[in-house]
């Protein structure tokens, strides 16, 4: 089991369980109880197989999880904008043409925010083994994260709603293999063309800066309630 997995995984089944959402199913499949990193992997892997082309399904889906009661339904909740605190997951259009490649669907954890852009560190920038890690000492209240996975979004780049991530779900979330990295490479004249960038390449690349780090005291921001600020810790 990677160091760490069992302490962040929160496993709590549900007899009602209406519209199934990704993560509801992953869930299910523990039966509530803790199951080793490799057994995760492998069930999120089988489960995810229709998302990975399609990030944006697990976005849809849960909204149509959200029209259910709310006893079906699972904690996660579509945001127009981000708060500190919180883990999300979204469909990115990056504006600039200057990075030397960017992922489509980013796995935020956001560290500062306005209505109008926000920072945060993107887990996929890291393999999933060390994104336990990173997840673990959130839980405890503690940012330690490498530099090179923090990032700046706009929220005009944003393409729809964020799904912001209650923290039972994150055990998944980190280990779905939806990141999808894209380099911009100039052709003639002016146009753009894009091309995949390997997630293995980008890893390697975390690892070598991998000890300049940003750490800090973990801050949770809410959208005017309480239940909001309670959903990640």
């Amino acid at each position: 089991m990677a160091q760490g997995f069992a302490t962040i995984q929160r496993n709590n089944t549900k007899e009602n369980k209406g519209y199934e959402t990704l993560f509801e199913k992953v869930t299910q499949l523990t039966g509530g109880q803790k199951q080793s990193f490799s057994w995760y992997k492998n069930a999120v892997k089988k489960l995810s197989m229709d998302y990975k082309k399609d990030p944006s399904k697990i976005v849809r889906d849960e909204r149509l999880d959200n029209n259910g009661n709310e006893e079906e339904t699972d904690e996660n909740v579509l945001r127009a904008y981000a708060v500190s605190g919180h883990l999300y997951m979204f469909e990115y259009k990056a504006k600039t043409k200057r990075l030397p490649y960017y992922d489509t669907f980013p796995l935020v954890y956001v560290m500062r925010a306005s209505r109008s852009e926000f920072w945060g560190v993107n887990l996929h920038y890291m393999s999933p083994k060390k994104r336990v890690m990173v997840i673990k000492k959130l839980m405890e209240g503690r940012i330690d994260v490498p530099k090179r996975c923090f990032h700046k979004y706009l929220i005009s780049q944003v393409d729809g709603k964020m799904l912001d991530l209650a923290s039972k779900e994150w055990d998944t979330a980190i280990l779905l293999p939806i990141e999808n990295f894209i380099r911009n490479i100039q052709g003639s004249g002016k146009k753009l063309s894009k091309f995949s960038y390997t997630k293995e390449l980008v890893w390697e690349e975390t690892d070598e800066t991998y000890y300049d780090r940003i750490k800090a005291r973990r801050v949770i921001s809410g959208y005017g309630n309480r239940k909001d600020t309670e959903m990640v810790k």
